[in-house]
């Protein structure tokens, strides 16, 4: 303790304690705050922003509790609370998107992510990291004044500063979607699908809901659910979204369990605009899991928003999923897509080909499709072949080129097949018993399903007439000559199969059901 004489000195002394703990407090916010080492576009975004929203608004829905972040799929806007990312997204979501089209050279989709824990950090982070400037600025120390400046440029840091470093745990990580809608080939296979998806991503949770697509696997279900994630991004850029598989649900779960942060999970999923689930049947024997899952569907349901699954079967085929679960699935609309007839492969292979930087001619294009007719990857798997024998030999790609490189293909094509693969076949494609497909019974569809049998055992199983009779159901010789010479007909006008399965009618050309179960035979040897 000085004497009383000695007062200017004591405050000497505190002016200069004062001054030596502010230059480290300044040094220390210069320090923390170079979110330029992570991506300098954001400061100067944020920047374009506050001068288009004005300062005062930008301080209000901006500054202290909104991050912003780049990444692959657009402007990631992370926010607090829900009602803060529809205000934003409702009223500044055109000056943001000037903005970064000013910054950036381009006009990014806006992406919403809700984190509660924003609103405790921003306190914190304003605290610890303090910044008043850019580094660099000449303004990194406090200015006289009203201190505008140094409200604009902390608002700045404090938005773009430290975002990819920071970023709240449980987040969305990005979603790689790599296709879109026009590049989704539309025809009778999938037509219905197709318009039922454009229709959900334009008006989510109005119609449609829950949006249930399946069919076998290579059809295009994945390319569909991750088309209308991105064409619901077009529609509503501030609109809330998550696509996954039921694997990457479960595992999610299964984390949030073991982290105690079951509040955080259900935060994220129940509070989304559309949630997409791939692969639901993956849920099947996971009781805790179907659980979770049905409280997520019935809290996204309730609030009017959408819920799009896709699996490889019907929901009511499902096996160990639980009731209640299973009603929620065909509570709205279930579509089928099945396999691309003819001129849809025709159309795919013509993409995939020039996505190749393949120019084939139709003739080669032709016989790929003819060949080649359970799915798509089938079709992704014959492009590259040829590709690879392309580069390889150094020749012009023409037929004799593919019929080269796919020549396992037609070597396959030319073996006999074991009758019993056949009747195998039939009944998986028909979805029938082989104990009905060999009975007496004259439903429309075994009847179908028994001359399709008959014909292809004759055409590619070498019997008789009278042997392929025993083989089915010991019938006469003349109803196996009858049967083959009516889907004989039938391939030539190219009619319509039409036959009745457990979810539904069920219509093919006859060239495609042949091709398909004379394929699918083959993949039993």
């Amino acid at each position: 303790m000085l004497p009383r004489g000695h007062d200017g000195l004591r405050r000497r002394r505190l002016a200069a304690a004062w001054r030596k703990r502010r230059a480290r407090h300044i040094v220390k916010e210069i320090d923390v705050s170079c979110f330029g080492a992570h991506d300098p576009r954001l400061a100067k975004l944020a920047l374009a922003i506050a001068q288009r929203v004005g300062q005062q608004r930008f301080n209000v829905w901006f500054d202290n509790s909104t991050r912003l972040g780049l990444t692959q799929e657009g402007l990631e806007i992370t926010v607090p609370n829900e009602f803060i990312s529809e205000w934003i997204g409702r009223n500044f979501a055109q000056p943001i998107q000037e903005a970064a089209s000013e910054v950036l050279g381009y006009s990014p989709p806006l992406r919403f992510t809700v984190s509660p824990q924003l609103f405790g950090e921003a306190t914190v982070t304003r605290g610890q990291t303090g910044c008043r400037a850019p580094c660099g600025s000449p303004g990194g120390a406090r200015k006289g004044g009203n201190g505008s400046d140094n409200d604009a440029s902390a608002a700045v840091a404090h938005i773009a500063g430290d975002f990819i470093g920071q970023r709240i745990q449980p987040s969305r990580a990005p979603v790689q979607l790599r296709y879109n809608m026009s590049g989704f080939v539309t025809g009778p296979s999938n037509k219905l699908a197709y318009e039922a998806a454009e229709r959900v991503a334009r008006n989510p949770g109005a119609e449609y809901n829950p949006l249930f697509i399946h069919g076998s696997c290579g059809v295009g279900k994945t390319h569909l659910l991750q088309a209308l994630c991105a064409r619901f991004m077009e529609h509503h850029p501030a609109g809330r979204w998550q696509y996954l598989t039921a694997e990457q649900f479960t595992n999610e779960f299964i984390t949030a369990m073991r982290s105690h942060q079951l509040d955080t999970f259900r935060r994220k999923f129940r509070e989304l605009n559309l949630l997409v689930i791939d692969d639901v049947h993956f849920m099947a024997r996971k009781s805790h899991t179907q659980e979770e899952f049905l409280h997520t569907f019935n809290a996204i349901e309730a609030a009017g928003r959408q819920i799009v699954m896709a699996s490889d079967s019907h929901p009511k085929l499902f096996h160990d999923f639980s009731e209640p679960l299973i009603n929620r699935f065909v509570s709205g609309m279930v579509v089928r897509i099945d396999p691309p007839n003819y001129s849809m492969r025709l159309e795919i292979l013509r993409r995939l080909a020039a996505g190749a930087g393949l120019s084939l001619p139709d003739d080669a294009l032709c016989w790929i499709a003819r060949h080649v007719t359970q799915n798509v990857r089938e079709l992704e798997g014959a492009i590259t072949r040829v590709v690879a024998h392309v580069h390889v030999s150094g020749r012009q790609p023409d037929l004799a080129l593919v019929q080269e490189a796919l020549s396992d293909v037609q070597r396959h094509l030319t073996e006999p097949l074991k009758p019993e693969h056949i009747v195998a076949a039939v009944c998986q494609y028909f979805g029938i018993e082989q104990k009905d497909l060999i009975s007496s019974r004259r439903h429309r569809t075994l009847s179908l399903a028994r001359s399709v049998a008959m014909y292809l055992v004759r055409k590619t199983g070498r019997m008789s007439f009278p042997e392929i009779g025993a083989l089915l159901g010991k019938r006469n010789h003349s109803t196996v000559i009858s049967a083959c010479r009516r889907v004989d007909r039938a391939l030539g006008c190219n009619a319509t199969f039409t036959w009745t399965t457990a979810v539904g009618q069920r219509s093919e050309e006859a060239s495609e059901v042949v091709s398909r179960i004379e394929e699918l035979s083959r993949t039993m040897g």
